[in-house]
């Protein structure tokens, strides 16, 4: 398990500190309601968000100071939403993408657009099971990514920040596939590539990196299924963890006292999980 690090891509901060306590719990968004008969109704939100609580004792001052920045931003650079790589998750893909479904007959972010192929292959939903995605591979080259569905396209990192991925379950099977994570600049201009023979590659974000794409070549023709994969921060990719997702958070409130003794920080942080924020 790695380090926390927060905000946005190519620039986030290392925290390797442990917190004194770290609160990850998702709110469902659960209603109940009770007839007159007794007989009781639920309804739930369709995606639970996740709500995040953290707080340090005697924090170290380079520490404080970032996350009071970011709970200010008071620097020009930050927008209203930042990326906080927990710790705690095993995949960053989302649960949907870690299974691989998908919305049935989406051609958005919430379905087909969570991945992409690259050349000589297609992506394209199940017809016999909908909301399941396969990947075509029509020749050796054929290759496949995986897209951030909190970005809408690659998954933000920063330099120094390890990562790892793991090809899905059908293409890991084979003897001929290769996996490799392509490194970006913030504008999207390609860096370099770490890459390896097998399922899985593990590597470190090089300087100037905001964002990272991880892509997987089956090094066969056929049709394989999206299942298994991992996106791992921090540590390194293994099959079947399930997907925390990537999402842009907001921060919704801060708390911070000077510590016993000066300089350290006592220091308090709460994020929600956001499709967009403003201001």
């Amino acid at each position: 398990m790695g380090n926390l690090w927060i905000g946005p891509p190519g620039s986030m901060h290392e925290i390797d500190q442990a917190a004194k306590s770290f609160d990850r719990t998702a709110d469902l968004g659960v209603s109940e309601f009770k007839s007159l008969g007794g007989r009781v109704t639920v309804t739930r939100n369709l995606a639970p968000v996740r709500r995040i609580k953290l707080a340090w004792d005697l924090l170290p001052p380079a520490h404080a100071r970032a996350l009071d920045r970011i709970a200010r931003r008071v620097d020009g650079s930050l927008t209203p939403t930042v990326f906080l790589v927990d710790p705690a998750a095993g995949n960053v893909l989302t649960a949907g993408q870690a299974l691989g479904q998908g919305l049935k007959g989406a051609t958005d972010i919430a379905g087909l657009a969570q991945w992409f192929a690259t050349a000589s292959g297609t992506v394209a939903e199940s017809t016999t099971a909908p909301g399941t995605f396969t990947f075509t591979a029509t020749a050796a080259t054929g290759a496949v990514a995986w897209r951030c569905v909190g970005t809408v396209g690659n998954f933000p990192v920063s330099p120094g920040l390890q990562v790892s991925f793991q090809a899905p379950t059908a293409i890991a099977a084979l003897s001929t596939e290769s996996v490799g994570l392509d490194f970006k600049k913030a504008d999207g201009t390609y860096i370099s590539t770490v890459s390896a023979s097998g399922p899985l590659v593990t590597g470190n974000v090089p300087a100037g990196a905001a964002y990272v794409t991880p892509t997987c070549m089956p090094g066969t023709a056929g049709t394989y299924s999206l299942t298994g994969a991992c996106l791992t921060y921090g540590g390194t990719a293994a099959a079947g963890v399930p997907g925390d997702g990537l999402p842009p958070m907001a921060v919704t409130g801060y708390s911070d006292t000077p510590g016993r003794p000066l300089p350290f920080r006592n220091f308090g942080l709460d994020l929600v999980e956001v499709s967009s924020a403003a201001g």
